[in-house]
């Protein structure tokens, strides 16, 4: 019982997970202003500048 529903719940976070990914695509492309990006997207954003920062 414990098995299925953790799998349940790592199916639905990886979703959340693929729509902010995507989200961040779209701001990227300028079709999304970043206020109308959902929380999660905005820290992969984040996330991602400070990588690109740190590899300069």
């Amino acid at each position: 019982m414990a098995q299925e529903k953790r799998y349940v719940a790592q199916k639905r976070q990886r979703r959340r997970r693929k729509a902010a990914k995507a989200k961040v695509k779209l701001y990227e492309q300028g079709k999304l202003t970043h206020e109308k990006l959902p929380s999660l997207a905005k820290r992969f954003l984040s996330r991602k500048n400070r990588a690109l920062k740190r590899a300069e």
